[in-house]
């Protein structure tokens, strides 16, 4: 009797293993065992997510910037990269509101928290989401306080063993996975469209779209120079789908210099 007990425990814990095995794992959103990699934010078939899966704020504006145009008319304490780095990455709520500073949790030493949680995340964000005044934690903490108070997936209550650093980490990883999965630069590479030459937002637009179809943007310029890209997703679990409608306008010419 006692063998058979250990034998249906034993299929059990395999089979228990083998469904653990093949289950995602969801680095954004420890409380949940597992997140839906299907689920997006603002759907009728998914009206009630996890907050700490998907933000409740589900429509994320996702800012890029070209330094090297901003740079060129502005004082910059840094050498600005050849490549797009992000601004910013904005939850709006699901009808396209804006929103801001969700919270009363604020660090003033967030390049070193994250730094000492995930050093791999904080040289990411030296890189790719640097501060064109050199002060990147001065940068990165009001993006924090005003933006990433509102990403719901980043509140302290999504991790059973919070860490210090744990919640700033999952904000700008969040951003850094938009990067690799909404490249403004690659986009207009792919289009034949580089630094150096003058284009049309007709032209830009085209390029962005096909090779993100459905994707909602503005263009942001100083005078006629092209300095920022906005785009508009529904939030998932680890990145966004595009096609999302959010406020605000272009604020550059017809014809642009890039």
């Amino acid at each position: 009797m006692h063998s058979m007990q250990g034998a249906v425990a034993l299929v059990l814990l395999v089979a228990s293993s083998v469904n653990a095995a093949a289950l995602p794992f969801n680095p954004l959103a420890p409380r949940a065992a597992v997140c839906d990699a299907n689920a997006r934010a603002c759907s009728a078939q998914s009206p009630s997510p996890d907050s700490c899966c998907i933000p409740e704020n589900g429509i994320i504006v996702f800012a890029q910037q070209w330094l090297k145009g901003y740079c060129a008319s502005s004082s910059c304490r840094i050498t600005p990269p050849n490549y797009w780095t992000i601004h910013g990455a904005w939850p709006d709520t699901c009808s396209g509101q804006q929103t801001g500073s969700c919270s009363d949790v604020s660090y003033s030493n967030v390049a070193g928290l994250v730094q000492s949680y995930d050093s791999s995340v904080y040289n990411q964000m030296k890189q790719f989401w640097p501060s064109y005044t050199g002060d990147n934690n001065d940068f990165w903490t009001h993006e924090w306080e005003k933006h990433g108070s509102c990403y719901s997936p980043a509140d302290v209550s999504c991790f059973p063993n919070f860490k210090q650093g744990q919640d700033l980490t999952t904000y700008f990883r969040y951003g850094l996975n938009l990067r690799n999965k909404f490249n403004i630069g690659t986009a207009l590479s792919n289009a034949g469209i580089n630094p150096g030459g003058s284009y049309s937002l007709t032209q830009l637009r085209s390029a962005i779209t096909k090779t993100y179809p459905n994707m909602k943007m503005y263009f942001k310029c100083k005078g006629k120079t092209l300095t920022e890209v906005y785009i508009g997703v529904y939030a998932t679990a680890t990145g966004g789908v595009a096609g999302a409608s959010f406020s605000g306008s272009d604020s550059c010419p017809a014809t642009v210099s890039y």
